[in-house]
């Protein structure tokens, strides 16, 4: 009979808790041996969840350690702040500035960033409810609006919801954007100084632009013909086959409002070299967002700025002024813009001197 040794520690089991790591929806779910969504519909007011499937993820909650709490609950307890960036839209250039300055400004005021790029719409309110899983405290998000339904979920879990780049009203989310009517109006004035009467306005979807409808509707009610309206992307290669468009009939046009420098060096180029038209003294072209492909001393195209930096911190000071539950409405929030004229338009001194305005035959 061999000599009784020391007893062996009792068997435990290494949950997330016990370890000291995070406890997430999923640690709940495998546990409870329900889905996720499951766990996120138990802790959403007025979800529709079974009573059983109730009780095991409480149980398994309870076990694990896992709360969700509101953000000011939360914050009250030492975890530190989370926010979350949504970008919806790769393909306008100064999406790219942007991912550092959301980075540094909103480490600066003590929140760890999660970052999510959403390339297909559809997956939009899956991202954005996913994000009410991971406890965050402030959402932003970029070039979309999430669903009612998620936005519902987004509020009553008391997180702050900020969506930029849109300007209707949006139920449930404070606004950050540009004076987008003020832009066109601007623009308008500006080829209706040069005497243009032919205007043409190009984008994707060019009608949800308020800018775009700003500057058609306020060249229209100065006299011009009605604008001519091209629905393409945001590319050069969109830029070249928008003005092979343009420019191929009798009728062009002389005044271009582009939404994006992209779009506006690809205009010019097709009109300078297949054409064989004159920037400015032909047509004036305008694109937007002041990139650096708008400051290329080949083109040096006159566009409009995107005052970024403002546009971020205006951003992150107002979801961070709206954690928890809030009971005043979201606001909206629309910054001015200005216009940097370059060689693709007249400039002002041809405003102030009519006389040396280009005389152009019908």
């Amino acid at each position: 009979m061999k000599p009784k040794g020391p007893s062996k520690p009792a068997a435990r089991t290494i949950t997330p808790k016990a370890v000291g790591r995070k406890v997430s929806a999923d640690d709940v779910a495998r546990m409870a041996q329900v889905s996720r969504s499951a766990v996120s519909r138990t802790f959403t007011p007025g979800a529709s969840v079974a009573p059983q499937t109730r009780a095991k993820v409480l149980a398994a909650a309870q076990a694990l350690g896992y709360r969700l709490q509101s953000a000011t609950s939360q914050q009250n307890h030492g975890r530190p702040k989370r926010a979350a960036v949504v970008m919806a839209n790769l393909f306008s250039p100064y999406f790219c500035h942007l991912y550092a300055m959301f980075e540094d400004e909103l480490r600066q005021r003590g929140f760890d960033v999660v970052w999510r790029i959403v390339s297909d719409l559809a997956l939009l309110d899956v991202t954005v409810g996913d994000m009410v899983d991971e406890q965050v405290d402030g959402i932003i998000v970029l070039s979309a609006v999430p669903g009612a339904a998620v936005r519902k979920k987004v509020v009553a879990a008391g997180i702050s919801l900020v969506v930029m780049d849109r300007q209707d009203v949006v139920e449930g989310a404070a606004l950050v954007w540009i004076d987008g009517p003020e832009i066109g109006r601007s623009i308008a004035q500006l080829m209706q100084k040069e005497g243009r009467s032919r205007p043409a306005a190009i984008a994707a979807n060019p009608r949800r632009l308020t800018e775009l409808q700003a500057f058609a509707h306020a060249m229209e009610m100065g006299g011009s013909a009605p604008c001519r309206w091209v629905d393409t992307g945001w590319t050069y290669e969109n830029g070249i086959t928008a003005a092979r468009v343009l420019f191929a009939g009798e009728d062009r046009p002389d005044a271009i409002f582009a939404a994006s420098d992209y779009l506006a060096v690809g205009i010019v180029d097709v009109a300078r070299k297949e054409f064989g038209l004159r920037v400015p003294e032909d047509v004036s072209v305008v694109g937007f967002g002041d990139t650096s492909q708008s400051r290329w001393l080949s083109h040096a195209t006159s566009s409009i700025h995107l005052p970024l930096l403002s546009l971020v911190q205006t951003a992150v000071s107002t979801m961070a002024g709206r954690l928890g539950p809030n009971v005043a409405p979201p606001p909206r929030i629309w910054l001015a813009c200005d216009v940097i004229e370059r060689e693709t338009t007249l400039g002002l001194s041809f405003a102030n001197n009519p006389a040396a305005i280009p005389q152009y035959a019908d």
